[in-house]
């Protein structure tokens, strides 16, 4: 029996012990590529390790799913992270409080309503509401995950915050359909009249054959916390873009009041 393991012994550990601090250590790693992808002797740098600590750190999280290498060896967040911040976002109250608005945008539609929110450079839906209509389209469901550049949900949110944007474009950027946009100048265009109108569309973007419409929602400090969608096969297509927005932009525009927004809806124009 060892000291620690005597009855009535109670031994408090500290950060210096090996298994703490390797955890801390891991933990770090992952906040250093919230950012974007990272080299192993940039976060060596970092996270102030021995290059192959960071090396050990960043293999030991990509076994797991949590870190992806990319193909010029560079490391990014893994699907596991993305998964953990899918349910993460599912439990806050932000659901609770939009609830409202999908139910509304479902009942002036008959259409999928979802909602989402950025997890790195990702939007992911965090709660929906499926059409009343028999589909081809399979309904928005909460933990999926799709590219900033491929969808309304994340030109809505790069319109909101031009400083993100310029990072996500930073990476290469491709393509899921033959009209996915991935040039980045033809990108800020297209964001230049998703601020002047107040809401995105997106025309078979990342399914051929699907449409969506998307404005976000402001909370009290004016961040763009999360954003509304609406989901429909492009032959189903009612009403035309500009009366689909006006009801996202509306309801939208409501919902961020209700969280305490008191400002302009309208973000900074994207420079050139």
């Amino acid at each position: 029996m060892s000291i620690d393991d005597r009855p009535g012994v109670r031994v408090q550990r500290t950060a210096s012990d090996g298994g703490v601090a390797s955890v801390k250590r891991a933990l770090h790693l992952m906040e250093a590529l919230l950012e974007g992808p990272v080299g192993a002797t940039a976060l060596a740098a970092k996270l102030d390790v021995s290059k192959a600590t960071a090396f050990r750190l960043a293999r030991t999280l990509q076994g797991e799913g949590y870190v992806v290498q990319l193909e010029d060896s560079r490391y990014a967040l893994g699907p596991r992270c993305l998964m953990l911040a899918a349910w993460a976002f599912g439990r806050i109250d932000i659901r609770r409080e939009l609830r409202w608005a999908l139910e509304e945008l479902h009942d002036r539609t008959g259409e999928t309503a979802y909602l989402t929110v950025l997890a790195g450079r990702e939007c992911v839906c965090i709660d929906s509401i499926p059409s009343k209509r028999s589909s081809v389209v399979s309904p928005a469901t909460v933990g999926e995950v799709w590219p900033v550049h491929a969808v309304a949900t994340g030109f809505a949110f790069m319109a909101a915050d031009p400083p993100f944007m310029e990072l996500y474009l930073q990476q290469e950027l491709t393509a899921a359909t033959a009209r996915t946009i991935t040039d980045p100048d033809t990108i800020r265009e297209a964001v230049k009249v998703v601020q002047s109108q107040g809401y995105a569309v997106n025309h078979s973007w990342w399914r051929d054959g699907v449409f969506a419409i998307s404005s976000v929602v402001h909370d009290a400090t004016g961040r763009p916390i999360a954003a509304l969608g609406l989901m429909m096969p492009e032959v189903r297509q009612e009403q035309d873009d500009e009366t689909l927005g006006a009801i996202m932009a509306d309801v939208a525009g409501r919902a961020s009041t209700r969280l305490g927004y008191r400002g302009s809806h309208a973000a900074e124009p994207v420079s050139q």
